[in-house]
């Protein structure tokens, strides 16, 4: 069977990628099928069914060996993460154990007092929260076009409900 080089040769729209591109790839794949089966043909050291035999049995040992590296890896896998929690566990408590010690040697003050100054601290943001909240219900707000925000009793709902 006689080729003329000049069938061979790949039409300048495959390369373009213009539509008539996808005739010219498909060209070459059944050539370069055909030559790998010349190859085949011509290179085969056994006859077929024992050229399977030998590529099932081949196939049939890379599939043990990559079941076992499979387990191997998850195995891997499940120490490294095992470790890592462990390391995240260490660094929370170091963590504690710092700032525990940092609080203990860098407040001014006792317990008790420094309690009852955060405690007054944190009266005055909520109580500042409740004003500003209060204020934004009010109908005159600072946004007089937009609705005032209404209270979980005017919406007819029971605030144990809500929270």
């Amino acid at each position: 069977m006689k080729v003329d080089p000049a069938e061979l040769e790949l039409d300048a729209r495959a390369v373009e990628g213009t539509p008539g591109a996808q005739g010219g790839f498909i060209a070459l794949a059944v050539l370069a099928a055909a030559a790998g089966a010349g190859a085949a043909l011509l290179l085969a050291p056994d006859s077929g069914s024992r050229t399977r035999q030998r590529v099932g049995r081949g196939l049939r040992g890379l599939r043990g060996e990559a079941a076992g590296t499979i387990a191997q890896l998850q195995r891997e896998i499940g120490r490294r993460k095992s470790r890592s929690r462990r390391e995240k566990r260490i660094f929370a408590l170091a963590g504690v154990l710092v700032g525990a010690g940092l609080a203990a040697l860098l407040t001014p003050e006792s317990g008790p007092s420094t309690r009852k100054l955060l405690g007054g601290k944190l009266s005055r943001i909520k109580t500042g929260a409740v004003d500003r909240i209060e204020r934004l219900r009010r109908p005159g707000g600072p946004d007089a076009a937009e609705t005032p925000v209404r209270s979980v009793q005017e919406l007819g709902r029971d605030p144990s409900d809500v929270f």
